[in-house]
């Protein structure tokens, strides 16, 4: 099947890139139709006004929609090497006409801003089975200070539902008990437990506490005491 949901998600359309790539302007979003299969069928993609891609399959024949393409049951090499075709040409529009809109939480947005703004650094993106995923590292040692994902939050509390985005730090490993008893802080997920731990970036913790972690983050993973960077003034 094709997973077009994976490809688009967390991401938005880049107005002018849509325009270059072929797509026209509708009442409510963009269209674009692409031939298939040496025009036996045409693959029509529709951007609504919020930003979400949707595609048909068109019969140029009957002019109606191509539904197989969407069954589960429906195989064989001819339906193969469609998927295969529709699959490659929303790799590409998903490469070219849209980018990154990683964070669901304002509170990420800010904490990712202030990285950026008093260490230099930007998330990233470096696993394709994981497109919500980043790496914090620092730019002269390229050693690792965050992880930043999007999870289910119930890897973290059964008791909680939905999706969470999450910033993993390290932390001195006497420390980590007494952070836990806090609301917002948990285990570390999918990092060394002993020395590294989890922050919610739900609103859960302020951000001037979540600052703090980050800080002390950044000067355990930096390379000496003399190279460490201090935030900007």
């Amino acid at each position: 099947m094709i997973e077009a949901e994976a490809l688009f998600q967390l991401k938005k359309p880049v107005p002018e890139r849509l325009i270059a790539y072929g797509f026209q302007t509708k009442e409510a979003g963009y269209t674009l139709k692409l031939p298939l299969k040496e025009g036996q069928f045409l693959l029509q993609l529709d951007v609504d006004a919020s930003g979400v891609l949707s595609y048909a399959v068109i019969d140029e024949v009957t002019g109606e929609e191509y539904t197989l393409i969407h069954s589960v049951h429906a195989q064989g090499n001819f339906i193969a090497e469609l998927r295969e075709e529709i699959g490659k040409k929303l790799k590409e529009i998903a490469s070219a006409c849209f980018i990154a809109d990683e964070f669901r939480t304002e509170q990420a947005g800010r904490i990712i801003q202030m990285i950026e703004q008093n260490y230099g650094v930007k998330p990233e993106y470096l696993w394709e089975g994981s497109p919500t995923s980043a790496a914090l590292r620092h730019q002269e040692t390229q050693k690792w200070f965050g992880v930043l994902m999007c999870i289910d939050y119930r890897k973290l509390d059964p008791q909680k539902t939905g999706q969470v985005e999450i910033l993993v730090l390290k932390t001195q490993p006497e420390q980590i008990a007494e952070q836990m008893s806090h609301p917002g802080f948990y285990m570390a997920f999918h990092m060394n437990k002993k020395h590294w731990i989890t922050v919610v970036l739900d609103g859960t913790l302020e951000d001037e506490v979540i600052q703090e972690v980050i800080s002390q983050s950044f000067a355990l993973t930096a390379k000496t005491e003399g190279k460490r960077r201090q935030p900007q003034k």
